[in-house]
């Protein structure tokens, strides 16, 4: 039975008609919302000086848990982790960017880098219908039945879902926008991209809803990145207590309508007291030698990418020019923090260097041999122990080898070396003349592996579930709709979950075949317009 109910005030001026499902019908319907960068340290300080109502219900009737990425603790791969239940060396993506050092290029992922079936997958060969919305690493979207809205930072504004018509829809009946018109790149004077991105949160979580009610899809993923980009901007300051507030607000008709319902985010994020220069920082400990180059000059004399962004925006301008300058142009110029990106290689002395960084605790080794790899790797690790930051603590809490993190057969993929920064601690890759170690400025806030996870329906016990891998969640959801889990997801079930005598608990976990990989292109499509600097992902 299905109930038609008009909604007096919509997005904006738009009236919204709900389709609504009967009480048991929703029932065996399952929602993920993803909040990106969430953890549970954060949500309670937001709680304590914010009204979340439904997130304290559901946290209070749920079971919740420790939802551990894996290293480095960044949106991408993390959600793709989480949809394919693997680790990064089975999938053969780790970061945002991968330098090879043998052909000294850097690699930008995106959808097609990644050819692991996902949850949807599975859910529709068993004819579970499935809609997934603003998934970061989704462009260019695929199809799936019933739809996909790519989304993430890599996400284009054009072609961005499936079926093509859906996004005239979307935009046309919400006001739907794969990212906001201008971006948020610092904590001062932000007023307007912070009500942007607030609208976006909204609009995302409204957009989702009507959509699972309408297409009565058995299964609804959608994500709230933006809600981290606001964390790294202000932490736990008022822009991101309201937009906890606004999540809340719009998670209700999901609370009230009884979906099976899974919270959860790809990591967490902390605080910061300390920016590292890894690049800075290799070149003093005699790794890597630079030489100047156009960028590296255009940085000391302070036209960087912020300053030029600055300029547009006050003219009010950044919404049109924006979409016409490809984003390997708008790179060329360096960021404030130095030179990134593939400029960044420009500036290398390939010949007298051992080893080059990207951000978040990444290193790639530069070296003719496998010994030589291990004996640059050993210097490696014991100068990193041995380092710390403007407080006297170390920089990293752990350094990993990448064969000793990852398996699988994409480990020779993996940077050489991963440490798990102290949570206080920004790496950046910016490369070029300046201080090893800063305080924060506008970046605030850095990710940690540490995010959360929370089931609530009928079917679940309330609990504390302990620490739990992000790669867990989908073979128990896959469980709690009733079906089997493939046998090359590297997650567990977490029977933990559910109540006794509900029928998750009473039913053995049974195992299939894995579905073959998805045509997968291991080129990078030169086309697609990257936003990562503009949020600060890539400084």
């Amino acid at each position: 039975m299905m109930d038609c109910t008009y909604i007096g005030s919509g997005i904006g001026d738009q009236q919204i008609l709900l389709v609504t499902l009967d009480r048991e019908s929703r029932m065996d319907t399952t929602v993920v919302v993803g909040l990106d960068g969430a953890n549970f340290n954060l949500v309670n300080e937001v709680s304590s000086q914010a009204d979340l109502p439904n997130l304290q219900q559901l946290l209070e009737n749920g079971s919740s848990g420790i939802s551990r990425s894996y290293l480095p603790p960044v949106t991408c791969p993390n959600w793709k982790c989480y949809s394919t239940a693997k680790n990064p060396g089975r999938l053969g993506v780790y970061w945002w960017e991968r330098i090879d050092t043998n052909d000294r290029s850097i690699d930008l992922p995106d959808a097609t880098n990644f050819g692991s079936p996902e949850l949807w997958d599975y859910l529709n060969e068993e004819n579970d219908s499935a809609a997934v919305v603003n998934l970061p690493m989704s462009y260019p979207p695929r199809e799936i039945d019933e739809l996909m809205v790519a989304g993430g930072p890599r996400s284009r504004e054009q072609n961005y879902t499936i079926p093509d018509n859906l996004q005239a829809e979307v935009e046309d009946r919400f006001d739907y926008q794969v990212h906001p018109d201008n971006v948020l790149t610092s904590n001062e004077n932000a007023d307007n991209e912070v009500r942007m991105v607030h609208d976006l949160l909204r609009v995302r979580l409204r957009t989702a809803h009507v959509l699972l009610e309408e297409r009565d899809v058995d299964f609804l993923h959608v994500t709230l990145f933006h809600l981290n980009v606001l964390q790294h901007y202000f932490w736990d300051g008022e822009p991101t207590r309201r937009a906890y507030e606004i999540i809340d607000e719009e998670l209700e008709p999901f609370v009230e309508d009884d979906y099976n319902l899974v919270i959860m985010s790809d990591h967490g994020c902390t605080e910061i007291d300390t920016v590292f220069y890894i690049n800075r920082w290799l070149a003093a400990n005699g790794y890597l030698e630079t030489h100047p180059s156009l960028a590296s000059r255009l940085h000391d004399v302070g036209l960087t990418q912020e300053r030029i962004a600055g300029v547009v925006r006050s003219l009010g301008l950044e919404k049109y020019i924006r979409p016409l300058i490809p984003r390997h142009i708008i790179e060329r110029f360096p960021s404030d923090e130095g030179v990134v990106r593939e400029e960044k290689l420009k500036m290398v002395d390939w010949e007298e260097t051992t080893a080059i960084g990207s951000g978040q605790g990444l290193v790639y080794v530069v070296a003719d041999s496998e010994p030589e790899r291990q004996a640059i790797l050993e210097s490696l690790e014991a100068d990193l122990r041995a380092t710390t930051g403007l407080n006297g603590e170390p920089i990293a809490r752990s350094i990993h080898r990448r064969e000793d993190l990852y398996e699988g057969e994409y480990v020779d993929k993996a940077p050489d070396l991963i440490f798990d920064q102290r949570p206080g601690v920004h790496t950046s890759e910016a490369m070029g003349d300046g201080e090893i170690f800063s305080t924060p400025t506008d970046w605030r806030a850095e990710n940690v592996p540490e995010g959360m996870v929370l089931f609530h329906g009928d079917d679940v016990a309330a609990g504390d579930l302990g620490e739990v891998k992000i790669s867990d969640i989908a073979p128990t959801i896959l469980h709690w709709m009733g079906h089997a889990v493939p046998t090359d997801m590297d997650g567990e079930v977490l029977t933990d979950v559910f109540a006794d005598g509900a029928p998750p608990a009473e039913r053995s976990v049974e195992t299939r075949e894995p579905l073959p990989d998805l045509d997968a292109d291991p080129t990078i499509d030169a086309a697609v317009e990257d936003r990562l600097a503009d949020i600060g992902y890539l400084e």
